[in-house]
């Protein structure tokens, strides 16, 4: 039995979404702009050619999506050993706390081994530097970018092919293509 599409409501002023009514947006905290925007339309999605087979999750080899240690143990436990190969992870933390030195410090201590890419989208590169400098983190493994355009993020992990990428904020990133409007 299909579920029925939910209403969704919708800020006039920002676009924030939500699927229940609220006199005040939850964006851009306006007052009386959440209107009904209808369901969202069903996606179909066709089929692709299939580019591997499936195979019984006993011939998978776990080598490598095994934990590569960041160099800092209390992080290294968080994470359940390191960083995954290819896999992401979302760091946290109210302003001020060191989640930046943190990451700078994880960055340096990779660098040691392999290229690494830090991308910057709220401090400038020179103060980056400064702290790298501060913490002895410096290397020329070490590549710093001080951008917030996600298409020139990709052409810089295009151009030095980090074994780790570090984007400080995700937030500050923006898209040169405008996301999606929902269907009316």
């Amino acid at each position: 039995m299909a579920k029925a599409a939910k209403t969704t409501f919708r800020c006039a002023e920002c676009g924030w979404t939500t699927l229940k009514w609220v006199g005040r947006c939850g964006e851009c905290q306006a007052w009386g702009t959440v209107e009904e925007a209808g369901a969202p339309a069903p996606m179909a999605v066709a089929s692709a050619p299939v580019t591997s087979r499936a195979r019984p999750i006993t011939e998978i080899s776990v080598e490598s999506a095994e934990a590569v240690p960041t160099g800092v143990d209390e992080l290294d436990r968080v994470l359940g050993g390191g960083a995954v190969p290819g896999g992401v992870v979302l760091l946290a933390g109210e302003p001020g706390v060191g989640k930046s030195t943190l990451l700078l410090e994880v960055a340096a201590m990779r660098a040691a081994k392999a290229p690494v890419l830090y991308v910057t989208g709220e401090e400038s590169a020179g103060q980056v530097r400064l702290r790298a400098e501060r913490l002895g983190a410096l290397s020329d493994q070490l590549f710093l970018a001080a951008e917030t355009s996600v298409a020139t993020l990709a052409s810089h992990v295009d151009a030095v092919a980090p074994q780790l990428l570090i984007v400080d904020s995700v937030q500050t990133m923006v898209s040169p293509r405008p996301p999606e409007s929902p269907a009316a």
